[in-house]
């Protein structure tokens, strides 16, 4: 059975359910150290995502499943609540995000093999790598670029 899934613009009163997204999908990244808590991730997603974003969110019978916050041709954020990974959920939100835009460019761990491998599939090109000194977690990451 195929998972169907609408995709719609965020609001304000949607900062909860998109941090119940962001914290379970960020905690499967076990290699990375734990700076948040779930509240922070919620104040996070309220006060500075809805706020400097476009956030759109994929839904599956009024749940949200994925969203992706985009800041012009910067992709800031793209997660999947666990109980939807690989169901595509994902990719109908990127797919949305690059018809809307010339070019994407986003960060992404370099361990994390499996986003990187998503992007890829979707067209995204490796143009940099970083040993993680400027990011929050101190990790190695890659900096994708998509131009259409």
């Amino acid at each position: 059975m195929t998972t169907r899934f609408t995709c719609r613009r965020a609001t304000a009163v949607d900062a909860d359910a998109i941090a119940a997204v962001l914290s379970p999908s960020f905690r499967l990244l076990t290699f990375l150290p734990i700076l948040h808590t779930v509240e922070e991730d919620r104040g996070f997603i309220a006060n500075v995502v809805l706020k400097e974003c476009e956030v759109t969110v994929a839904e599956n019978a009024g749940r949200i499943a994925s969203f992706l916050a985009r800041d012009g041709e910067e992709l800031r954020l793209l997660y999947t609540h666990p109980e939807f990974i690989g169901a595509g959920a994902g990719s109908l939100l990127l797919d949305g995000a690059k018809a809307a835009a010339a070019a994407l460019e986003l960060w992404c761990f370099q361990a994390n093999t499996g986003a990187r491998r998503f992007y890829e599939r979707h067209g995204f090109r490796a143009i940099r790598f970083t040993d993680g000194r400027d990011n929050e977690e101190k990790m190695p990451d890659v900096r994708y670029r998509w131009q259409r």
